[in-house]
């Protein structure tokens, strides 16, 4: 997939350009000077940079991943975020030249941090079980919406839905409101007939499952689900 990013996700890729031409010419100007303001004038930056770079991390290969995640670490060291960012760019194969000062090496900190990222994602896509049903709730919003499962881990993940996603999350933010008609349908952990995602969701007419406790754990991230809002039971698409 890694080398279809640009066939695929053409607009999101010409978007992305410009931030990360930004980016590395802030990288060479610490780089140079190594003056405190450069240094925190880039660290805005990368993160920045991060928040657009997320949303092309599920598509790629799985050990490149947790190079997504450090980039976005600001417990991280500059030099630390500098690597994980020359590593995601390249992961992605977009033909994007670099100009740089000098390259660094992974520190113990950096390795740490993607060490747990790994551990995370194994967690994450650990396969649900042999049933078709994965999980049932209360039936919140009525209807029926297919697409692929979404993860909502933070706020920040709202921002980067992909069109006619189905959000899986412990409970709903009110950052959801930013995409919501990227939305086919909407399966929390948490709620009841009155919380927040049950209220959005009719108010959009999104199918939805609220009260699941485990669907989080159980949903497979870009798993094809179905979101019976009727029912209140989520399954599997084959």
């Amino acid at each position: 997939m890694s080398n279809k990013i640009r066939a695929f996700f053409a607009r999101e890729v010409e978007n992305l350009l410009p931030v990360l031409h930004e980016t590395y010419r802030l990288i060479g100007t610490y780089q140079k000077g190594r003056q405190l303001h450069e240094q925190e004038k880039l660290r805005v930056q990368l993160d920045l940079v991060g928040e657009q770079l997320a949303f092309f991390k599920p598509y790629l290969q799985a050990p490149k991943r947790p190079y997504f995640d450090a980039l976005c670490d600001s417990s991280l060291s500059t030099k630390d975020r500098i690597i994980a960012l020359d590593t995601a760019v390249g992961a992605m194969h977009i033909e994007f030249a670099i100009p740089r000062a000098y390259m660094h090496q992974e520190s113990k900190a950096l390795r740490r941090v993607l060490e747990q990222s790994r551990i995370s994602d194994l967690d994450e896509i650990a396969p649900p079980s042999d049933d078709e049903n994965i999980v049932t709730g209360l039936a919140a919003s009525p209807g029926i919406g297919t697409g692929k499962a979404f993860l909502v881990r933070r706020p920040s993940d709202y921002r980067r839905l992909p069109s006619g996603c189905i959000v899986v999350a412990h409970m709903t933010r009110p950052e959801i409101s930013m995409s919501i008609d990227k939305i086919a349908g909407i399966v929390t952990d948490l709620g009841g007939s009155l919380c927040h995602a049950a209220i959005i969701a009719r108010e959009f007419h999104i199918p939805c499952v609220v009260g699941t406790q485990t669907a989080t754990q159980k949903i497979v991230q870009r798993t094809l689900v179905c979101v019976d809002g009727d029912r209140g039971q989520i399954t599997r698409v084959h």
